[in-house]
């Protein structure tokens, strides 16, 4: 059924453009001038069906990665409300100390959307440590546990191809959630164990916060209401 929808109205457009040269002849007795228009229009016919696929194409396409950044950007703020602030609340204070990192998170109002991308690059260079105690990992434990199920829903969504940043994100959080749950007891960690929590611990922080900026950033060019709320739940202001 669809194939013959479809043929029809090319047999239609097709019988009308061969009634309209028909009528012209009839009407101008004039065969070779007819011919010599119609094969001058099939000349340019491969070029005109060129520039209607690239442009056309190009619009659709362009339109279809907007839709997908600005579905992506919706999860982002799901990933934020659910999980991402409470677990930068959490490890803030196993961070050691670092004044450059302290002057990056206190994102200001007047900031532009190109300073938030900049300080996102500059996290991502930024070196810094991170010290997390068994009370830290028991409730980052609690957390992602917890949460585990919406980050799953979260990390199935398609539209995540388009964001590099947020799946390397997601990752990183998964395994920390597995090494976390592996462990039954950790208030009796060994050395060894202790120095490898915390280096998947800074690796998520370090995606996490970066994440964040970038969403900050999409939230002040985009959406400043929505930007005012997220700035006022910033756990790194004083």
């Amino acid at each position: 059924m669809k194939k013959r929808s479809s043929l029809r109205p090319i047999l239609l457009l097709a019988a009308l453009s061969a009634a309209i040269y028909l009528t012209q002849i009839l009407l101008f007795r004039d065969v070779k001038d007819t011919a010599f228009y119609l094969m001058q229009d099939f000349a340019f016919l491969p070029v005109q069906v060129a520039l209607v696929t690239v442009i056309a194409g190009r619009i659709i396409n362009d339109r279809e990665k907007e839709s997908r950044v600005e579905k992506t950007r919706m999860l982002t703020g799901s990933f934020f409300s659910g999980v991402g602030v409470e677990l930068l609340r959490i490890v803030k204070t196993a961070v050691g100390d670092c004044p450059a990192l302290r002057e990056l998170l206190q994102a200001q109002g007047e900031w532009e959307r190109r300073d938030f991308n900049e300080a996102a690059r500059a996290l991502r260079e930024l070196p810094f440590t991170i010290a997390c105690g068994p009370e830290h990992l028991a409730r980052l434990k609690e957390l992602l546990l917890a949460e585990k199920m919406p980050l799953l829903v979260i990390s199935s969504n398609p539209v995540l191809l388009e964001h590099e940043d947020f799946t390397d994100m997601l990752w990183a959080v998964f395994h920390l959630t597995d090494e976390l749950a592996a462990r039954s007891d950790l208030s009796h960690l060994s050395e060894a164990d202790m120095t490898h929590l915390n280096a998947d611990t800074q690796r998520v922080m370090k995606l996490v916060l970066v994440n964040w900026m970038l969403h900050m950033g999409y939230l002040k060019a985009e959406y400043p209401y929505l930007f005012r709320l997220e700035a006022a739940r910033n756990p790194f202001l004083p």
